[in-house]
């Protein structure tokens, strides 16, 4: 059944960490995004007074949203059968997935899922008509089984 969906953005998120090299990380969110791209930088200060750097990439256009969605999926296809178990849990009420990859595995030029810990977070926001958490879900389970 095909379902009236859209993909309206695309958001990474890193953090960097005083021990870590921003040069670094921004190479780990390179290896998931198959084009030219700008990362926005914002400082802040952690609990213990450590310095800490937010880099995002917001994806926006239509184009872009597919040529990096189909290239994800390719890169984590080993991972497939567990993340589409995993998606009730991945989808919020607002329609957004929610992924971790692997800052660690992604530096090194592997884009590995993770459940839990210091990650780059990629957030999906799908849109469905009319907007219900099911069709979110059966929309997200078609995009990952046979891309956008």
């Amino acid at each position: 059944m095909k379902i009236e969906m859209k993909i309206e953005r695309i958001n990474l998120y890193a953090t960097v960490h005083s021990t870590e090299d921003p040069e670094k990380v921004a190479e780990a969110m390179a290896t998931l995004i198959p084009f030219e791209f700008e990362i926005q930088v914002s400082k802040a200060e952690g609990h213990f007074g450590n310095p800490l750097e937010f880099l995002e990439v917001e994806i926006k256009k239509q184009r872009e949203i597919r040529e990096f969605l189909n290239f994800f999926l390719k890169e984590i296809d080993a991972q497939k059968e567990e993340l589409l178990r995993e998606l009730p849990l991945r989808i919020d009420e607002n329609g957004m997935l929610h992924l971790r990859v692997d800052k660690q595995q992604a530096y090194m030029g592997r884009v590995t899922l993770i459940s839990r810990g210091d990650g780059i977070i990629v957030r999906v926001k799908i849109t469905t008509y009319p907007l219900k958490r099911e069709k979110v879900l059966e929309a997200a389970r078609n995009i990952i089984e046979m891309g956008y």
